[in-house]
Formats: C-alpha cells, sequence, structure tokens
C-alpha cells in the first residue's frame, strides 16, 4: 500500500510543514502583500474619471417615397443611407470640424501630433448603436486627464449633441446634394471601366491568338502524354519485332536450305511430300482432333495415336540412315547415289520471307520513332512554357471577369440612381425624430475602481502567501520526527519538546498581536478606498 501513493498522514505532516514555513516568514508576506496592495491602489486613484453623454434619434424609414418606388419597382435601399449617415459622423473632417468648435477640446490642441491622436481618440470612443424599430443610440465618453471632471462632463454632451446635429442634417446633403457628384462620378467611373474592359479583351484576344499552339485544340499536355504514349508504343512494336526477328534467325541456322531426298523411295505419285510426312500429317491432324474434343494426353486414343507417330518417325529415321548410309557407300566407289536428289526447303524460304517482312516492319517503325522522338521533344521543351502560359492566361481571365462584373455593378447603379432621381423630389426617404438629447452627466460611468481595488487585494495576499512559501522553502526546517526520519538515515530514539519561558510567551504575544493589527489594517485601509470610491466619487452638479 505505501508504493501506492502518500497515506493521508504524510499528507498531512507535509501541509503541516509547509504551513509552518509559512508562519515563520510571515512578515514578509505581510510586508509583500502591503506594498502591492498600496502600489495598485495608489494607481487606481490616479486613473481619471469616465464621463458619458447620450442621444437616441428615430429614424422613420416607412414614408411615402420608399412606398412609391416599390410600387414602380424601384428599390431605394433606406437601411444603406441610413448606414452611409453613420459612417460620416465619425470621419475625419467631421471630427476635425467638432473640435474647432469645442474650446476645450481645441485648448488640447498644439500641434498636428495631439490632433491626430485627439481624432483617433474621439474615432475608437463614439460609438452609433442601432437599437429595434429603427432607434439609433449616439454615445461618447471621454477620460482625458488633461481635463478636469467638469470640462470632461461638458466635453462629452457637445460632443453628441454636434453629432446628433450632423446626423439629422445630413439627410438633406445625401439627399440633395450628393445626387449630381454621385451621378458624375458613376458616369466617369463608367466611361473608364468600358475603356478597361476593351483593353482587356483586347489583351486576351491576341494573348490567345500568339499563343494559339499552346492553348488551341484542346490541352497541351494532354498532347503531350498522347504523343508520348505513341513514341512508347512504337518503340514496344520494335522491341517485340526484333525478338520475333531474332527467333526467325535461330531457327534459320538450323533448317538447310535444301533437302535431300531417296530418288525412288523419298516421292510418291509426283508428290512433294514423303509417305512418312503424309502419315505424320494424317496422324497429327487427327491428335488434333482429338485434343480439341477435350482429351487429355491420358486418353487411350490420344495415347494410341501418339505411339503411332512415334513408330512413323522411327520408321522414317530409320530409312534416312538406310539412304544416307548407300550415298557414303556410293561415293566411296566414285558413283553418283541413285537414292539422293536436292529439293529446296520450304521451311526455309517461309523462314526467309518471314524475316524479310518483319526487318521491313522494323525499319518502317524505326523511322516512325524518329520523327516522334523529335516530335516529343519539342513538344517537352515547349511544355515547359505551358504553366505559366496557362496562369497568364488564368490572371488576364480573371482580369476581365472582375472589371466586366464592377462595369455591370455600376451600370446597374446608375439605372437605378437615374430612376431615383425622377421621383427623388416627391418626398423624402427619412425622417429624424429625437427621442432624448444629450445632457450633462452628473456623475462618472467609471473606470470600476472597487473591482480593480478587490482584485489588487487579493494579487497582494496571494503574491504575499507565495512568497512566503518561496521563502520557506529556500530554507526549510525540519518540524516532524518524520521529517527528522526521511532526512537522516539515523535511529530517531524519540524528541524533547521545547518548554517556553513566561517572557518568551509574552514576546510572542506581542508579535501575533502586531501580526495581526498589520493584517487588519490591511483591510481597514481597503475599506477607506472603496469608501473614498463610493462617497468621495465627483459630481458635476
Amino acid at each position: 500500500m505505501a508504493a501506492q501513493g502518500l497515506g493521508l498522514h504524510d499528507v498531512y505532516q507535509q501541509i503541516k510543514a509547509v504551513a509552518y514555513g509559512v508562519w515563520r516568514k510571515r512578515w514578509y508576506m505581510l510586508v509583500t502583500a502591503w506594498v502591492i496592495s498600496l502600489l495598485g491602489w495608489g494607481g487606481v486613484s490616479t486613473l481619471p474619471y469616465n464621463y458619458e453623454a447620450n442621444a437616441r434619434v428615430f429614424v422613420n424609414s416607412e414614408t411615402v417615397l420608399p412606398a412609391i418606388a416599390d410600387r414602380l419597382g424601384i428599390k431605394i435601399d433606406v437601411a444603406r443611407r441610413v448606414d452611409i449617415i453613420r459612417r460620416t459622423l465619425v470621419t475625419r473632417p467631421n471630427l476635425e470640424g467638432i473640435v474647432r468648435r469645442s474650446d476645450y477640446l481645441d485648448r488640447l490642441v498644439n500641434n498636428d501630433g495631439d490632433r491626430n491622436a485627439l481624432i483617433s481618440d474621439m474615432m475608437q470612443s463614439i460609438r452609433i448603436v442601432s437599437l429595434d424599430g429603427g432607434i439609433y443610440r449616439i454615445q461618447y465618453e471621454n477620460s482625458d486627464k488633461r481635463l478636469t471632471d467638469r470640462q470632461r462632463a461638458e466635453v462629452v454632451r457637445n460632443v453628441v449633441n454636434e453629432l446628433l446635429n450632423a446626423f439629422i442634417q445630413s439627410r438633406d446633403e445625401t439627399s440633395v446634394d450628393n445626387i449630381d457628384s454621385a451621378r458624375d462620378l458613376l458616369q466617369q467611373s463608367l466611361r473608364d471601366y468600358e475603356e478597361r474592359l476593351s483593353e482587356a479583351d483586347r489583351i486576351r484576344a491576341k494573348f490567345r491568338q500568339d499563343n494559339l499552339e499552346y492553348l488551341g485544340q484542346g490541352n497541351f499536355v494532354e498532347r503531350l502524354e498522347k504523343a508520348q504514349l505513341g513514341l512508347r508504343d512504337t518503340r514496344r512494336q520494335i522491341s517485340e519485332l526484333r525478338v520475333a526477328q531474332q527467333t526467325i534467325l535461330e531457327q534459320l541456322k538450323n533448317v538447310p536450305p535444301t533437302l535431300s531426298q531417296a530418288a525412288s523411295r523419298g516421292l510418291r505419285g509426283g508428290s512433294d511430300k514423303s509417305e512418312h510426312e503424309e502419315r505424320l500429317a494424317d496422324l497429327r491432324k487427327k491428335l488434333d482432333q482429338l485434343k480439341s474434343l477435350g482429351m487429355k494426353d491420358r486418353h487411350p486414343d490420344v495415347v494410341n495415336l501418339t505411339r503411332q507417330i512415334n513408330a512413323v518417325k522411327e520408321e522414317a529415321r530409320k530409312e534416312l540412315e538406310t539412304i544416307e548410309n548407300e550415298i557414303k557407300a556410293s561415293g566411296k566407289a566414285g558413283k553418283k547415289s541413285t537414292n539422293r536428289t536436292e529439293v529446296p526447303n520450304r521451311l526455309y524460304e517461309d523462314l526467309t520471307v518471314q524475316n524479310i517482312n518483319y526487318l521491313t516492319q522494323i525499319r518502317s517503325l524505326e523511322q516512325r520513332e524518329v520523327d516522334q522522338t523529335s516530335l516529343v521533344k519539342e513538344m517537352e521543351e515547349k511544355a515547359l512554357r505551358v504553366p505559366e502560359l496557362e496562369a497568364e492566361l488564368a490572371q488576364l481571365e480573371r482580369d476581365y471577369s472582375t472589371i466586366n462584373r464592377q462595369y455591370e455593378e455600376l451600370l446597374s447603379q446608375k439605372q437605378d440612381l437615374d430612376l431615383q432621381v425622377e421621383i427623388e423630389g416627391a418626398d423624402e426617404s427619412l425622417s429624424f425624430n429625437i427621442l432624448e438629447e444629450p445632457v450633462v452627466p452628473q456623475s462618472p460611468v467609471g473606470p470600476p475602481r472597487l473591482l480593480f481595488l478587490s482584485f489588487i487585494l487579493v494579487g497582494g495576499l496571494v503574491s504575499g502567501l507565495a512568497t512566503a512559501i518561496v521563502l520557506s522553502q529556500l530554507r526549510p526546517v525540519i518540524v516532524t520526527v518524520e521529517q527528522l526520519r526521511s532526512h537522516f538515515d539515523l535511529p530517531v530514539l524519540g524528541n524533547v519538546s521545547k518548554t517556553i519561558s513566561e517572557d518568551e510567551s509574552k514576546k510572542r504575544s506581542v508579535e501575533l498581536i502586531g501580526f495581526a493589527a498589520a493584517f487588519l489594517l490591511l483591510f481597514v485601509v481597503f475599506a477607506v478606498f472603496v469608501a473614498f470610491d463610493i462617497f468621495g466619487a465627483p459630481s458635476v452638479g
């Protein structure tokens, strides 16, 4: 059981040892908690207060103009118009005008760097939120420490008021003043895109014409693969024909051009075949017929025919030996044998004809191989350009499609604009109603100092505890007999309790009271900061 892990008693002893080590370093823990807490609380107390102002406006899009436009088949994108108005509010020119009209903000700008930083901060702090039912909330928050609390409160109210006025006034500007400029811009863009579209079409057509060999008549790579396949097929045929020709040549070495046959016994009835050859041919024909019927080599009929064929071959061999002996005997006597005659060997003639045919086919295929090799080599060299040309053509196609799509979009927008202009003067498509005007905020909305103070207190206590643990582990002490046994390989006979004197007991009590007081004082200081945050927050009233 001991090998499976530490028991509860061992865990308790370890916790006891760690706790004792932390207690020994308790003053380090307390000092660390105090230092981190005081530094953190001091930093939080210097954070400037955030002031925020809001305004709500109702945008009524259900006016006469959209209804008439719908019946005429004209789509007026009211939401898009509102979105354009929202975007124009936080543009740099609009915010620069607001800064110039605000005394407090204008004082903060001493150079271009200050102006850029202030405009960037305003872009991030201004929020125009769309609520339900066509209601929009304009919100601005300021925490610039260079301004006082009252100045920040007045600044956020003035900025939101400026944004609200710009939000309402931009309706007329976008519905009337921008129509002519939008029409001119669309017309100019259409002319530019027409020229770009024509130029892209001309470049694409010329590129296709210049590279017709690579891009026309199907895929060039497929044609190359087809040519390579044809070359491999030609080489395979040449190889097969050469093997066949070599076989014919080897057979010609073993076949004589003429055959010697007996004059009286070799021929019969003027036939070119001997009696034995005719019998062998007849027997072999019968044997082939039996095998074609599915009879195996062990079948009795097959065995009988095989025996007859071997007997006829033996008779022919004996007869040939007799004739050769007679010829030799006649040659020694100086006479010409009347039993021998020379006839052309038809097998030799057939093999010679086949050899000539194979040689002719090989020469023809070799010439084809030369032509195909040249073609494949040329196509392989050209194929290196195919990926580059295809990529360039694909890029040209994408460019043409992009320009064409943009041209069609511009043309559609111009047509919609022309139709809308005809009925634009009948009524306004948007109506604005202010639901809540901005006011000077009476109290700050942030930062959440109470939350920050609590986090810093917890962080200080945890840091102090971690410091005590680390220090106790750097210089550990032995607390229990079990630790003594585990650290030294010596027998432990027992332990002696330490007797604390009365003076030492009083000293420890005083030290403990001081530690508790310092610890409690930390929470008292925390409570002071919290109370100051709750009751000491500024009020702009």
